[in-house]
């Protein structure tokens, strides 16, 4: 985030305006919080910011709490979701210990357990990854192969979580894991076949993982199709996360969650003004006056 935004991040959470969207819109609608690999001590002051205005739960507890009574959520209800599965996550256990909090961690579920690292963080350059993201998964594997890498080449380090590491997170009770795909491949850009195998493999693998029923699955970058939701409830799946901006509420599809992504470092007022929503409508509105200056120079 860039000091103008920092900024504008401090003068909104200091406007009061983020505390009137918790208040009026977030009560009780379920809000999912997005990390990646935030680093413990960051982690720490996040949790114990969130706890004083949310009431922490589980994906897990929303999704059961569905068909019975949502009335019996807490005000206030969050989620916390950490994407990709690396090997960083670990540390964080004796946090989510620490304030009891429980948390879903989403795998690569090719990559656990291996010496495998995810392609996007193999191209360091960001025009170069912005551009793998919008071109068709044949032609971003292809791209990587001319560049040195494939999908199922092991290196000397570990970046990703390691069996041993879920199972011991797993059997804190505080955490639980979905699935990620196998190898983070955009979905709307593979062909069917390899969609219906991130999909379908990747919850069979994270079950062989964890030794539990893999229930939930994340899109890789957010992105998905009519496809690739047809395809989740066919594998198997109780409900999908996106990246989709808003809140979520028992008459929302499942499969179509929406989560608000959050910065693993950042300011506590950048974290709250983010996780309000606010952050989003603020953005919305910036576009809408810049395009009205543009239309009135016109």
């Amino acid at each position: 985030m860039s000091f103008l935004s920092k900024l504008n991040a401090l003068n909104l959470y200091l406007s009061g305006l983020p505390w009137l969207f918790r208040h009026f819109f977030q009560k009780k609608k379920v809000t999912i919080l997005m990390f990646h690999h935030p680093s413990p001590e960051y982690f720490d002051k996040a949790i114990t910011a969130l706890k004083k205005r949310y009431n922490i739960i589980s994906l897990s507890r929303f999704m059961d709490t569905i068909p019975a009574d949502e009335r019996s959520l807490p005000s206030y209800p969050l989620i916390i979701t950490l994407d990709d599965g690396w090997a960083s996550n670990y540390a964080l256990l004796p946090v989510l210990e620490k304030h009891q909090v429980p948390v879903t961690i989403f795998l690569m579920a090719g990559m656990a357990d291996t010496h495998r690292h995810p392609w996007f963080s193999e191209v360091t350059n960001q025009q170069k990854k912005q551009e793998l993201k919008r071109v068709s998964n044949t032609t971003r594997v292809s791209t990587l192969k001319r560049m040195g890498f494939t999908e199922t080449k092991e290196f000397d380090d570990r970046v990703v979580l390691s069996r041993e590491e879920i199972h011991h997170m797993q059997a804190s009770g505080l955490v639980e894991f979905g699935s990620h795909t196998l190898f983070h491949p955009i979905l709307p850009h593979c062909n069917d076949n390899t969609a219906l195998e991130e999909i379908q493999l990747s919850k069979k693998k994270t079950e062989e993982l964890t030794g539990k029923p893999c229930r939930f699955f994340s899109f890789p970058n957010g992105d998905y199709c009519e496809r690739d939701i047809r395809l989740c409830k066919k594998a198997g799946y109780e409900a999908a996360v996106t990246l989709d901006v808003g809140y979520n509420s028992r008459n929302d599809d499942p499969f179509r969650l929406k989560r608000i992504s959050v910065p693993d470092e950042a300011s506590i007022s950048e974290l709250l003004v983010k996780a309000s929503g606010f952050w989003a409508f603020f953005k919305v509105l910036l576009r809408k006056q810049k395009r009205s200056r543009r239309h009135s120079g016109l």
